[in-house]
């Protein structure tokens, strides 16, 4: 009969292959996290990554999922910040949301991966939702909004691995998009 690993020895082998994943995406690229590369960084074996995540591309949904239920849902639902707190904390550090952005826009092949990629992406849609009520910040047009905050804390993300530095700027933008309520100008072949 072959032996289990304690429950508490798997969770932390899972978690050293997230980390692992996490590091080599912020450090180099997701194209880079492969499942030899997240074995090696991690010190377990390939079939250790199958194991406990079926793929590696089930491992880097797995990821994300943690990583929106441990950090971006940490801050989010907090009532005692402001949005631009919230914003600000879950880019410090920037790893897990540069980590975050690359893995819910990576395309994935297998279906039932893909199937939890988009419940991944649709759970990070309503925690958006739901911070934007909580802050009562454009309401008037909650989906839209919702949107346009999601695809701003992506490109974000992809912006500061480029230059660390654009955070106050680009929160500062933001800002005054919202402050001046004036619509997005209408482009020639969009509705």
């Amino acid at each position: 009969m072959a032996r289990r690993p304690n429950p508490t020895l798997r969770a932390k082998r899972k978690e050293n292959l997230m980390d692992s994943i996490i590091k080599i995406i912020t450090e180099e690229s997701i194209a880079e996290a492969t499942t030899r590369h997240i074995s090696e960084m991690s010190n377990l074996t390939i079939a250790s990554l199958h194991y406990y995540f079926g793929s590696k591309d089930g491992a880097l949904v797995a990821t994300g999922e943690s990583i929106l239920e441990d950090w971006i849902n940490e801050f989010f639902k907090k009532r005692t910040m402001t949005a631009e707190e919230k914003i600000r904390r879950i880019y410090a550090p920037p790893k897990y949301m540069i980590a975050f952005s690359q893995i819910l826009t990576y395309p994935y092949r297998q279906k039932k991966v893909s199937r939890k990629a988009r419940l991944l992406d649709m759970n990070f849609t309503n925690t958006i939702k739901e911070f934007l009520k909580m802050h009562e910040i454009g309401l008037e047009n909650l989906e839209n909004t919702t949107e346009l905050i999601k695809t701003f804390l992506i490109g974000l993300s992809f912006k500061i691995i480029v230059n660390p530095d654009i955070l106050d700027s680009e929160l500062e933008n933001l800002r005054n998009f919202f402050n001046k309520k004036e619509e997005l100008p209408d482009i020639k072949g969009f509705k």
